[in-house]
């Protein structure tokens, strides 16, 4: 079964030197190379695109081109995603929208696994979130 890659592991992968940084490479390596079934959403590509634009619309351009290159296709933000989005929100105040748009588009696609250095996916129940840095326990 597929695992659902959050931002966070894009943005470390190719950011500024951090102890996240070769973990998240390796991840998407290993993505690459076939050795992890792994999918993301056009939200996922949207905020990586928010958040190197502001570096230059070249970079954001580049970047999420990179992204959808790797996850081709990206699990599309459907009306099923979106109606669910509420109903999380009043589940579990204090999650991020985009969290929940991300586990909205995971319980749409049946995708029980979230890797994310965020912690903020641990409150939602029927979620897994695998940490980058153990993610090498997903290599099939």
């Amino acid at each position: 079964m597929s695992v659902f890659i959050d931002s966070g592991v894009i943005m470390y992968a190719a950011g500024v030197p951090h102890p996240l940084r070769e973990p998240c490479r390796t991840l998407l390596d290993r993505l690459a190379e076939g050795s992890v079934d792994a999918v993301t959403s056009a939200e996922v590509i949207q905020e990586i695109f928010q958040r190197f634009n502001r570096m230059d619309q070249e970079t954001g351009a580049a970047m999420a081109e990179a992204a959808l290159d790797l996850f081709d296709p990206v699990l599309a933000l459907t009306d099923d995603v979106m109606r669910r989005v509420p109903e999380l929100a009043f589940d579990h105040p204090g999650v991020s929208a985009r969290d929940l748009v991300h586990v909205a588009t995971c319980q749409a696609y049946g995708i029980d696994t979230i890797v994310s250095p965020d912690e903020g996916f641990d409150a939602i129940p029927g979620i897994t979130r695998v940490a980058p840095e153990d993610a090498a326990r997903l290599v099939s």
